[in-house]
């Protein structure tokens, strides 16, 4: 048991002295790069999108960079007393920074803003010819924040996954760098 638990504890040294040398090894500058890639939110409602991480172009930071990303849920209709009609959209909007802690792997955080609609039109259509429906609108915004981590390939494949407090779930992304 001691055997195992020495060894698991100089593989978890040797990591991050390897990962210390990386980072002062002035070859370890990043290229500037540009991260485009497919979300998947499972909040209330499933919601898709995209997200654009550029890292930055400024060689005396280049370890650090920023994003900026879009998600939303397919419009929802429900039930409402006749002749009126309703449906519900969520959209989710994800801005931040994303620090580079080795060739592979970078953390990102930044916060979020995820707004649950509501369309809806009441039961009184105005007597007109080719009049239409009154829609309102009822919106519910809740700011949060999130963190993640994303790992790169030297082939430029892109795998991330984070946790948003503003839609309490998950954010998995797979994406390309170019």
């Amino acid at each position: 048991m001691s055997k195992r638990l020495l060894a698991c504890a100089m593989l978890l040294m040797s990591t991050n002295l390897h990962a210390a040398n990386e980072a002062q090894d002035d070859t370890f500058k990043l290229a500037p790069k540009m991260t485009i890639s497919i979300d998947y939110v499972p909040a209330s409602n499933d919601m898709y999108g995209i997200t654009l991480a550029p890292y930055h172009y400024d060689r005396d930071y280049s370890n650090w960079g920023y994003y900026i990303g879009y998600a939303r849920s397919k419009d929802e209709t429900f039930e409402v007393e006749e002749p009126g009609e309703a449906f519900t959209r969520e959209t989710l909007w994800r801005f931040g920074l994303s620090y580079s802690l080795t060739r592979h792997f970078s953390v990102y955080g930044g916060a979020s803003v995820y707004i649950a609609e509501l369309h809806s039109t009441t039961n009184i259509m105005p007597l007109c010819t080719d009049c239409k429906p009154v829609w309102e609108k009822d919106d519910d915004k809740n700011w949060g924040g999130e963190v993640g981590l994303r790992y790169m390939t030297d082939m430029g494949l892109m795998i991330g996954a984070g946790y948003n407090t503003a839609t309490e779930s998950a954010v998995i992304s797979i994406g390309f760098a170019m």
